[in-house]
C-alpha cells in the first residue's frame, strides 16, 4: 500500500525533474538576438548609496570611472553615514569632476536612491551598491539592452571573495540565481534587480521612484515595472562584484530581508499570480517557489527524522550482533531502491545540470569541493531562513534593514 509520504516523495520528484528539463529546455531553444552598441551613447547616472561605507566606497566610485563612458555622472547619496564615508568622497571629489555629494538623515536605501533620483537630469540611470564594483567596460556594453518596452537591465552577481564554507556557498549561489536571472529574461518573466540595474529615468520617475516602506526595493520595483508592461532583460557578458557575509549569523540576517522582502511583495502582487496576462511569470515562475517550498519541507523534515532513526537503529543492531556485514546486506532496511534515495537522486541530477550551466554561462570557477558543500549543507540552510522568515511573517516581528 502506498503511503502518503512515497507520494510526496514522487511527487517533489516529479516537480524537480519537471523544472530542470524546463530550465535546461529554455536554454537550448531561448536564444536573445545579439544586440548592437549605440551609434550614440546615451547619458547616463549611477546613484551610490552610501551608510558607514568607509571600507568600500572608494574602490566603488574607481570601479564607475574606469568605465570609459564620457556622459557618465555619479551621484553619491550618503544616508546618514557616521564613519569616514564623507571625507573619503570629498577627496575624491578633487579628482573627478563628474561626482556629485549629497548628504542626507538616514532613512534607509530606497530613500537615499529617491533623493539621488530628484538630481537625475540623465535619459538613463542606475544604481549600485557601495560594496560592489563593476568589471571594466561594463557601462557601454548593457545600455544598448534598454530599448522599447525593456526599461531596465541587470548583469551577473559574484562575490568579491569566496575563502570560507559560507562564502563558497554564495559563490554558487550567486552563479545559479545569475544563470536563472538569464534563463527568466529569456522568457520575459525576469522580475528582479540585485545589486546593479540601469534604468529608463523616464519610466521610473513615471512610476513614482522607489518604495521607501519596502526593504527589498529592488525586487518590488522589478514587479512594478512588469505589473505596468515592461520588461526587464539581463546581461551574462558583464560582471558586479560585490562583498558577501562571511558568518553565518551574518548571512541569515541579509536572507531574512530579502526572503521576508520576497513574502511581502508578492503579496503586494498576488494579483499576477496565474495571471495568463503576464505570462510564464504569472503562470509558473512566481508561483514556483511557493510549490518547491511545499513540496520540499516536510520531506527534509522526513528525511531528516528518517536519518536519525537509521544511525539509531545501526547502533543498536552493531552493539547487539557486532559489526556483521554479512547481516546488513541482507536486512530489508539496507534496501537502496526506496523512494527516498530515488527522490534524492533526482534533486542531484536536477542541481548538478543547472549548476554546471550556471558555471559555464556565468564564467565562474567553481570546484567539485565547491560543489560538495553546496548540495549538502545550503539546503539545510535555506529551509532554516525560509522556515524562519514565514514564522517571523505570521507573528508580527518588525521588519529590519
Amino acid at each position: 500500500m502506498i503511503e502518503a509520504i512515497d507520494v510526496l516523495f514522487y511527487l517533489a520528484s516529479y516537480v524537480c525533474l519537471f523544472v530542470s528539463i524546463f530550465w535546461v529546455t529554455t536554454f537550448i531553444f531561448s536564444k536573445r538576438s545579439v544586440t548592437k552598441p549605440p551609434k550614440k551613447y546615451p547619458s547616463l547616472s549611477i546613484i551610490i548609496p552610501a551608510y558607514n561605507a568607509e571600507q568600500s566606497i572608494e574602490k566603488c566610485i574607481r570601479s564607475l570611472e574606469n568605465q570609459d563612458y564620457t556622459k557618465l555622472k555619479i551621484l553619491v547619496v550618503d544616508d546618514g553615514s557616521t564613519d569616514k564615508t564623507g571625507s573619503i568622497v570629498r577627496n575624491l571629489l578633487k579628482r573627478y569632476k563628474n561626482i556629485r555629494y549629497i548628504k542626507k538623515e538616514n532613512g534607509g536605501k530606497a530613500s537615499a536612491l529617491n533623493v539621488g533620483l530628484r538630481y537625475v537630469r540623465t535619459a538613463l540611470f542606475g544604481f549600485i551598491d557601495s560594496d560592489t564594483r563593476l568589471s571594466e567596460n561594463t557601462l557601454k556594453n548593457i545600455v544598448s539592452y534598454i530599448r522599447g518596452r525593456f526599461a531596465c537591465v541587470t548583469i551577473v552577481l559574484k562575490p568579491e571573495k569566496s575563502n570560507n564554507m559560507i562564502e563558497k556557498i554564495q559563490k554558487v549561489e550567486y552563479a545559479l540565481s545569475s544563470f536563472t536571472r538569464r534563463l527568466m529574461s529569456y522568457l520575459n518573466s525576469l522580475y528582479y534587480t540585485p545589486g546593479f540595474s540601469i534604468y529608463k529615468t523616464s519610466i521610473i520617475k513615471k512610476l513614482g521612484g522607489f518604495d521607501e516602506n519596502n526593504i527589498t526595493e529592488d525586487l518590488e520595483i522589478g514587479l512594478r515595472l512588469k505589473d505596468n508592461g515592461y520588461e526587464i532583460e539581463n546581461s551574462t557578458e558583464h560582471f558586479a562584484y560585490t562583498v558577501v557575509p562571511e558568518t553565518f549569523r551574518d548571512l541569515f540576517r541579509q536572507r531574512m530581508r530579502w526572503y521576508r522582502g520576497f513574502i511581502y511583495n508578492t503579496r503586494k502582487y498576488s494579483h499576477m499570480f496565474f495571471n495568463k496576462r503576464f505570462g510564464e511569470l504569472g503562470i509558473l515562475i512566481l508561483p514556483l517557489q511557493y510549490l518547491l517550498l511545499a513540496v520540499t519541507t516536510p520531506l527534509l523534515l522526513y528525511g531528516i527524522y528518517k536519518i536519525l532513526l537509521t544511525v539509531f537503529q545501526r547502533i543498536i543492531d552493531i552493539s547487539m550482533v557486532g559489526p556483521d556485514i554479512s547481516y546488513f546486506l541482507s536486512t530489508s532496511s539496507f534496501n537502496m531502491i526506496t523512494p527516498t534515495t530515488f527522490f534524492i537522486a533526482v534533486v542531484l541530477v536536477a542541481f548538478l545540470i543547472m549548476l554546471k550551466l550556471s558555471q559555464l554561462k556565468v564564467r565562474e570557477e567553481i570546484s567539485k569541493l565547491d560543489y560538495i558543500i553546496y548540495i549538502i549543507i545550503y539546503p539545510f540552510i535555506s529551509w532554516v531562513i525560509w522556515t524562519s522568515a514565514f514564522i517571523y511573517e505570521i507573528i508580527g516581528v518588525k521588519k529590519k534593514w
